[in-house]
């Protein structure tokens, strides 16, 4: 049976502040998944074959490479975001009565 206390707990002096749990949770998955993503990305297409695109980065590879990562990033964060948020305010949000016949 679960306990009627609520779903988030209060920081202890040994607990991380909750910006630190958003890096640790959102950021750095964020980070693995980015460096996964980008290297599939890049292993598949050249990034000289954008003409338009290359133009602004000075024909640089390492350029597109670090933009395309950078880009992937914010993107892989706003995902990992979504979720941690979802995650962090469903049980708040639900009554009560209704999160004990769900346990």
């Amino acid at each position: 049976m679960v306990d009627d206390k609520d779903q988030d707990y209060p920081e202890t002096p040994s607990s991380p502040p909750r910006l630190a749990r958003f890096l640790m949770q959102v950021l750095w998955p964020a980070f693995v998944g980015a460096i996964v993503a980008v290297g599939l990305l890049f292993s598949l297409i050249d990034p000289l074959q954008f003409n338009g695109f290359i133009v602004y980065l000075g024909g640089s590879r390492e350029a597109a490479y670090t933009v395309g990562f950078l880009f992937l990033w914010a993107v892989f964060s706003f995902a990992c975001s979504l979720t941690w948020f979802l995650a962090s305010t469903e049980s708040r949000q639900m009554p009560r009565d209704k999160q004990a016949r769900r346990d």
